[in-house]
This record gives structure tokens, C-alpha cells and sequence, in this order.
């Protein structure tokens, strides 16, 4: 699948909820989780259908504690968070995001340290779908945020900007200030 790219009018879109859980979905699913598990130069944590130009809602992410794991999540809520909002836990050294669909640019994204979170999966075979509601903390939970926000229509750059943060591009192995803000990244 190709990976759309700013400025895209279909990143800027609420998606809409998975209705249809059938073969095709599953063959997406297949697709989508492929693409982010083969994505390299950079690499990815995180991918959702907006960002293939499908305005549905439903990620992947691409994570795990000792070992790297994909899962994907249909028709996720946020149902549970803090009031809190953090830049990460070391408020000296803010965690940066990037974006697959913005690539080689970087910022620092208020984010809630932990969020509780409804979905849905769908099992390839049986195409029986089960509902879930998982807690997740820290990192994971900053990236299911960010995917969560595509769903939306929402960039982390438009995110970043409101809070007058700055972004950063990477060139050269080295992160640089972004003095001039291109439309475009919002």
C-alpha cells in the first residue's frame, strides 16, 4: 500500500466507522499491518487507514515491551484518561513524534499519559468479531493517541502548533529547528 503524504486532503478527514467486517476487511487489515511491519527509512510504529487514503476507522501499531508485535484496532474510543497532559515523562527532554505521512518531521506532542481504550477485532478466519477495552501506558499510549487523531482528521503538527511548540526536521542525522512553518504540515 503507498503511504499518502501532506498534503493530502483525505489525512484532513473524519474517518468513518467500520461497518462491513468481511474478506475484504480482512484482506486491508493484511495489507495495512504489512505496510507498517515493511516500512523502513523511517520506520514506523504506528499506521492507520487515512493514511493509505481509506477514511475508515481503524490502526495499526507496531509495538511491544521485549519484542515487536502488530495489532491492529477497529472502530477504537478513547474511554478513559487522565485530565493531565505531558510532553513524556522527563519534562526536560519532551518525547518527539514523527509521522509516516510526514516523514523527517519531528515534534513535541502534549499527550495523556495513559488512556483507556474500546475497540474491536475481527478474527481472519471466522470473521466473528470480538469488542475489548485495554488500558495503555506511556509510549504505547502516546502512539495509540497519535493514531487515534487520524481517525479524526487531526496531524500531530496541528497539535504541536496550537501549543506553540516547535518542529524540527531531520536532515542529515540531525534534528533542525523549523524557523518558517509551511501550511501544509497542518
Amino acid at each position: 500500500m503507498k503511504i499518502i503524504t501532506v498534503p493530502h486532503p483525505k489525512l484532513k478527514q473524519v474517518s468513518h466507522p467500520v461497518t462491513q467486517f468481511d474478506t475484504k476487511l480482512v484482506k486491508f487489515i493484511h495489507q495495512l499491518e504489512s505496510t507498517l511491519y515493511n516500512k523502513k527509512n523511517p520506520e514506523g510504529v504506528g499506521l492507520s487507514a487515512p493514511q493509505v487514503a481509506s477514511n475508515i476507522r481503524l490502526f495499526c501499531t507496531y509495538l511491544g515491551q521485549n519484542q515487536r508485535f502488530i495489532k491492529t484496532y477497529i472502530n477504537p474510543e478513547i474511554t478513559a484518561h487522565p485530565p493531565d497532559l505531558t510532553l513524556g515523562p522527563n519534562p526536560d527532554k519532551p518525547i518527539l513524534e514523527g509521522c509516516l505521512s510526514i516523514p523527517y518531521i519531528y515534534a513535541p506532542v502534549y499527550r495523556h499519559p495513559w488512556i483507556e481504550l474500546a475497540y474491536q477485532t475481527v478474527h481472519p478466519q471466522t470473521l466473528k468479531v470480538t469488542s475489548h477495552t485495554q488500558t495503555f501506558h506511556a509510549f504505547p499510549a502516546r502512539v495509540i493517541q497519535h493514531e487515534f487523531d487520524h481517525l479524526n482528521g487531526i496531524l500531530f503538527t496541528q497539535r504541536a502548533l496550537q501549543n506553540q511548540l516547535p518542529l524540527y526536521q531531520e536532515k542529515d542525522n540531525q534534528l533542525i529547528k523549523l524557523e518558517l512553518i509551511n501550511p501544509d504540515l497542518t
